[in-house]
């Protein structure tokens, strides 16, 4: 046997990942580095019994460890028939008319698409305003609320030499309120924010 490093584990990892099917897989070990859980999700073309006996064959052949099959447990998905169904943002437009500024931002959800509108009175500030407004506004379409949502305040902000989009959006159903704040890191967004800044 091998003299291991404290590394076994993600070699034993990096090992399996190679095998036909396998997507992703995590080790377990123990302080003395014994192998105690292997955890694998692979594809659905290959039956779960061979991939255990490939990766039992595998890591003896490799390290020279006996592995029992009961510390190994194998999820499989069908990537083909897996498809990921969540809010997008599709676009977001600003145009100057006269004194005012209109914002449009419509989201994506599968094959349907959601538009806010909004205009405010041409200024810095109610740029980034709009643009909120109008993504509320959208939101609340896709969720077929009515009004429910609106913008408290929101504010660019310089954090760790990073621009951030700080808002701070109140939902307001039923005689309920409530301030929900949003911290929003999406480089997509502070680069769309920056250039509708430059209209």
């Amino acid at each position: 046997m091998e003299n291991f490093t404290n590394n076994i584990s993600e070699e034993i990892k990096s090992l399996i990942c190679k095998l036909p099917d396998i997507k992703h897989c995590s080790v377990v070990c123990s302080p003395d580095n014994k192998v105690e859980e292997i955890h694998v999700l692979a594809g659905t073309k290959r039956n779960i019994k061979q991939m255990v006996r490939d990766i039992q064959s595998g890591i003896n052949a490799r390290f020279g460890i006996n592995i029992d099959y009961k510390v190994i447990s194998i999820a499989q998905i069908d990537e083909n028939g897996f498809k990921e169904s969540r809010l997008k943002l599709d676009g977001i437009s600003v145009n100057n008319i006269k004194n005012s500024i209109e914002a449009i931002v419509t989201l994506k959800f599968d094959d349907k698409t959601f538009e806010g509108k909004s205009r405010r009175i041409k200024s810095r500030n109610n740029k980034l305003k709009a643009i909120a407004d109008a993504a509320i506004l959208a939101l609340e379409d896709y969720l077929e609320l009515g009004q429910a949502f609106y913008l408290e305040d929101i504010q660019l902000v310089l954090i760790a030499n990073r621009e951030l989009c700080a808002c701070v959006i109140g939902f307001a159903l039923d005689g309920k309120e409530e301030l929900l704040s949003v911290l929003s890191m999406l480089m997509k967004m502070s680069q769309l924010l920056r250039r509708c800044y430059r209209q």
